[in-house]
């Protein structure tokens, strides 16, 4: 297989990996909850960059806790209202089964769910209907299935699960799920899924990419963007704590729970690589990684930290191809939805050709 970045199934192309979303796409409401399971055994990290997250059991991933991992990572919009949908992700869970055996409870297990959430309150009929317990458990349960039966592959772009809400440049564009598949030289997979809400954007004033050098640094032969939606000025309301971006970047490389949490911490130039600006105190990027272990590193140091780097690096470049087609994914809608426009509304040229990049 050829070394580089391609669309394909996205963060599915690391084995072992299974999502599911759930949510609302209407005029009314515009909101969900998307949960990726790692498989048993994964190493996870999450690093925390914006000045304004919301978050939920990030700190049982840190290094130097009991690294059990995580039996799902959720994404979800709602902002710190949204994160009720975790109790519902938990509740699925632990029916199934999965989760950190209960000691001395026989039968009992306690899911580890660390989640995140973007602002997305108000993008459909402008009250604030955030995601639910229900949502929560209908994605748990959708990624449950899709582990049982590949044959239901679950998507892993557009408008769907935490996406459904999304925007970017202060809200003038609509974005949505976004995913993109690294293959590396030394034989590993690297991917990242990203839910692009921020508040900056991915275009540039003359209207190119900001992430056009790297676009470019891979071969990608793209037409230009031309100029996005001009930006409102600079008020409180236009640049209130209405965005984040949040990502999951994974490998199949055999990354320890130190490693993996380096791993998410240099993902985030990603970010910063294909949004202007980015990690601000009105986002909450928010990056979590994951390395399933199939693929191991070297055993010599010297191999084993240059391997290390150049996945870093990758989580990276993933990430900023994952930004780009996020946007690129948005489902356009009918004007009478009174939602901002989508990139293929924009610059529909650049749209089909990266979008056939596979």
């Amino acid at each position: 297989m050829t070394p580089g970045p391609f669309r394909g199934r996205g963060i599915l192309e690391i084995p072992g990996i299974t999502l599911g979303h759930a949510g609302e796409f209407g005029p009314d409401r515009l909101t969900g909850v998307t949960a990726v399971l790692p498989p048993p055994g994964a190493h996870v990290g999450v690093d925390v960059r914006g000045g304004g997250p919301a978050t939920h059991e990030t700190d049982v991933i840190a290094p130097g806790t009991h690294s059990y991992g995580a039996d799902a990572i959720v994404v979800t919009g709602g902002s710190a209202l949204g994160l009720q949908s975790v109790s519902g992700v938990v509740r699925a869970l632990a029916e199934a089964g999965r989760g950190f055996p209960a000691p001395g409870l026989a039968d009992t297990v306690i899911p580890l769910v660390p989640a995140a959430a973007i602002f997305d309150l108000g993008r459909g009929d402008g009250t604030a209907r955030p995601p639910t317990d229900v949502d929560g458990e209908a994605a748990a349960r959708a990624a449950l299935r899709s582990a049982h039966d590949r044959a239901q592959a679950p998507g892993v772009r557009g408008s769907l699960g935490a996406g459904l809400g999304a925007r970017s440049g202060q809200q003038t564009m609509r974005s949505s799920t976004g995913s993109i598949a690294i293959r590396l030289p030394g034989g590993y997979t690297v991917a990242a899924l990203v839910v692009a809400n921020p508040l900056g954007t991915i275009g540039t004033p003359d209207g190119n990419l900001w992430a056009g050098p790297l676009l470019d640094s891979y071969g990608f032969d793209l037409p230009r963007i031309g100029h996005l939606p001009a930006t409102p000025e600079s008020t409180a309301e236009a640049t209130s704590a209405k965005n984040t971006t949040i990502a999951i970047v994974a490998t199949d490389a055999a990354l320890n729970p130190a490693q993996v949490t380096r791993m998410a911490s240099g993902a985030h130039a990603g970010i910063a690589r294909a949004i202007h600006p980015s990690h601000t105190l009105f986002d909450g990027d928010t990056v979590f990684a994951v390395a399933t272990g199939d693929v191991s590193l070297p055993e010599d140091f010297a191999a084993s930290t240059l391997d290390q780097v150049a996945i870093t690096a990758a989580a990276a470049d993933a990430l900023s191809l994952a930004v780009i087609d996020a946007h690129v994914a948005a489902a356009p809608v009918e004007d009478s939805w009174g939602q901002p426009p989508t990139l293929s509304d924009v610059a529909p040229d650049f749209v089909e050709t990266f979008a056939a990049q596979d």
